[in-house]
C-alpha cells in the first residue's frame, strides 16, 4: 500500500508553527503525526472507516490523528491524503492535482 500525499498537505504540516513549543518541539510532534497517519492508514482495517454522505468532502473517507482530521481516498494500491482541518479551519485543498509519495 503506498501513501500518497498532496504537496499542499505535506507543507502546510511542515509549515506549521507553535508560539507555545519549540520549533524542535513541533517538528517532533509534526514527524508523529505523518509517522501515526501512515501507520494507521496502511492497517487493513482503515476500509471500515467513516465516509462522508454530504458536502464538499462527500464518498470520501476520514481518519482522526491528534486532533487532525484527514480525509483520503483508497483506490487499488494508493492511499491518496488529500485535505487536513486542524480546530475546525480548513488548511489544506482538494484541487492541488499534484502528489507526494512516501
Amino acid at each position: 500500500m503506498n501513501i500518497i500525499w498532496l504537496p499542499k498537505v505535506k507543507k502546510k504540516l511542515f509549515e506549521y508553527r507553535s508560539k507555545h513549543f519549540a520549533s524542535e518541539e513541533t517538528f517532533d510532534f509534526i514527524s508523529t503525526i505523518i509517522i501515526e497517519t501512515e501507520e494507521l492508514l496502511k492497517n487493513p482495517f482503515v476500509s471500515k472507516t467513516y465516509t462522508e454522505e454530504f458536502g464538499e468532502f462527500k464518498g470520501v473517507s476520514r481518519v482522526l490523528v491528534r486532533k487532525l482530521t484527514f480525509y483520503f481516498e483508497r483506490d487499488k494500491d494508493n492511499m491518496s491524503l488529500l485535505q487536513y482541518y486542524f480546530h475546525s479551519r480548513v488548511l489544506t485543498s482538494l484541487s492541488d492535482n499534484e502528489v507526494y509519495k512516501t
